[in-house]
């Protein structure tokens, strides 16, 4: 997803000009970079959060489900507005801190396809 979006956004802003393959693999690589970093905050917060502060939330992940949906759903809700605001940013803003953003939603992603 990351790949695609870096891409994309490269043809989209270059407007029929030559892309800096340079540039593009640097943000690529920024956003895999913050890709891998998400994935160990994301272990940690799991465990030190979710696992202690939150688990009166949580718990219900970990129970059989009762109807459409849990309260550890009530993340997902939360996460999906910096989520939305971290693509929109990255895809509409030029230069390598949008890679970053890139990287973050990936994680949220991968995540979602993999663990549901």
């Amino acid at each position: 997803m990351a790949a695609a979006a870096v891409y994309y956004r490269f043809v989209w802003q270059m407007q029929g000009a030559e892309i800096p393959y340079t540039e593009m693999f640097g943000t690529f690589s920024l956003a895999v970079g913050a890709t891998v970093g998400m994935e160990y905050w994301a272990r940690w917060a799991h465990r030190a959060l979710w696992h202690a502060s939150l688990w009166h939330m949580h718990e219900s992940h970990h129970r059989p489900r009762e109807g459409p949906f849990e309260l550890n759903d009530v993340f997902a809700i939360i996460n999906a507005g910096p989520a939305i605001a971290l693509l929109a940013y990255g895809f509409f803003n030029k230069g390598f801190v949008p890679a970053l953003c890139f990287g973050v939603v990936s994680t949220g992603l991968c995540f979602d396809c993999y663990y549901h």
